[in-house]
């Protein structure tokens, strides 16, 4: 078994596929393919092939994100594929090379697919749109040899911000360590063979950076200001700026070109996001293009120390985790002083400005303040958004633009 798992993890195209179940990460999946969701300091895509030794020859995916998640990742999306793929479940998080079965072989966990090993036949009946749809793919794997495997898949993006502090941990090597950016004589660092300081970043006096529990990853063009705290593992992407006073607590990861200050505890921000005010986030996640305002707070923990219920439209959701802050969509923005409550979601391009808590669900596209909640309208989202991105000397493509216009209607669809 080992040596066909070796011949497969050499020698197969490697495809990662979206299922059903991107509807239980949004609002994040609007904006984003699954794969493009961070964990660790990598894309959930590119943990894979740091895992597997291999690099991708395409993705699978809907077909309404596929033209942006092409043009971001410079890769094929949606090609058929010929005997000898490998597809692999994009929210496997793995944390070793799993023993691939060979094909033909429908590899399952918990009745999802996991993988499948293609041979001319199982290739020939499998696409894009049958592992999208869960009866499809059931008759997928009662056609052809199948069975369960150990594996672990994603199924919500708190089960993300929980597999964080493993997944830096995992994504780190020997070869990370050490410095080539500007650090202060005065600044401190502990357990330094765990911390990496990149290209042209700055950590500036009286900064601490203690990798005792975890390494600390800081990418190039960063800057750490005066008094802060950062406690490993916790990654932090290129062009970030954590302020001073800013406490980065174990199990976070930080995105590209982030501005962060107060106390962030194991939560992920995917990138250009501002917190750059004091305020609690917590075992949460965070799109692209939020601006949280002073004060912004949420709660990641009941005062019963109970499991957490999270609201996603219609559907209650036991995460089954004591411990499970904010879900907060792409272009959200909110106001001074806002609360989130336990288990918080509020949708893509929400603005929420309610002077305390706000509802445990907020809609996509919702203009909620302390008196009065109605719908966003486009045109103006789609202003503040482009003045966002030209503030941080970036650009909507094309293909995001076209998936920006199409958002009404696909959150009406999806109904989060």
């Amino acid at each position: 078994m080992a040596g066909a798992r070796a011949i497969l993890a050499a020698m197969a195209p490697l495809i990662l596929f979206e299922d059903h179940r991107y509807r239980d990460f949004l609002p994040l999946a609007y904006w984003h393919s699954l794969m493009g969701l961070l964990c660790g300091r990598k894309m959930l895509m590119d943990h894979v092939t740091f895992v597997l030794r291999q690099p991708l020859s395409g993705l699978w995916m809907r077909s309404w994100i596929a033209d942006v998640t092409a043009m971001r990742c410079q890769m094929p999306v949606n090609r058929p594929v010929e005997a000898g793929a490998l597809l692999v479940n994009g929210r496997w998080l793995l944390d070793h090379a799993p023993e691939f079965r060979a094909a033909p072989y429908v590899g399952l966990c918990g009745g999802d697919v996991a993988y499948i090993a293609c041979d001319a036949k199982l290739a020939a009946a499998v696409t894009p749109e049958v592992l999208l749809d869960p009866q499809s793919a059931a008759r997928l794997a009662g056609d052809f040899p199948s069975g369960e495997v150990d594996a672990e898949l994603a199924k919500h993006p708190w089960d993300l911000t929980a597999h964080n502090s493993n997944a830096l941990r995992r994504q780190w090597t020997g070869d990370d360590r050490g410095s080539t950016g500007n650090v202060s004589s005065s600044a401190f660092l502990m357990n330094p063979d765990q911390i990496h300081v990149g290209d042209r970043s700055r950590v500036r006096p009286t900064a601490v950076i203690d990798a005792g529990g975890g390494p600390v990853y800081i990418s190039n063009d960063v800057r750490i200001d005066v008094h802060t705290y950062i406690e490993g593992p916790v990654y932090i992407g290129p062009g970030s700026i954590v302020k001073p006073h800013a406490s980065i607590r174990a199990g976070t990861s930080l995105g590209s070109m982030c501005r962060v200050e107060g106390e962030i505890s194991a939560s992920i921000l995917l990138g250009y996001a501002n917190k750059q005010h004091y305020g609690f986030l917590g075992d949460s996640y965070v799109g692209n293009w939020v601006n949280l305002g002073a004060g912004t707070s949420n709660s990641n923990l009941k005062n019963t120390y109970g499991p957490i219920t999270a609201k996603m439209g219609s559907r209650a959701l036991d995460t089954g985790r004591q411990f499970a802050g904010s879900i907060i969509g792409d272009f959200v923005r909110t106001g001074i002083g806002q609360l989130l409550p336990t288990g918080a979601v509020v949708g893509f391009g929400a603005m929420v400005a309610t002077g305390g808590f706000c509802p445990k669900y907020v809609p996509s596209l919702a203009w909620m303040t302390a008196g009065d909640s109605s719908k966003t309208d486009m045109t103006k989202l789609r202003v503040v958004a482009l003045r966002m991105m030209q503030r941080r000397r970036t650009e909507m493509s094309a293909e995001e633009q076209m998936l920006f216009d199409r958002l009404p209607e696909l959150i009406e669809q999806c109904g989060v």
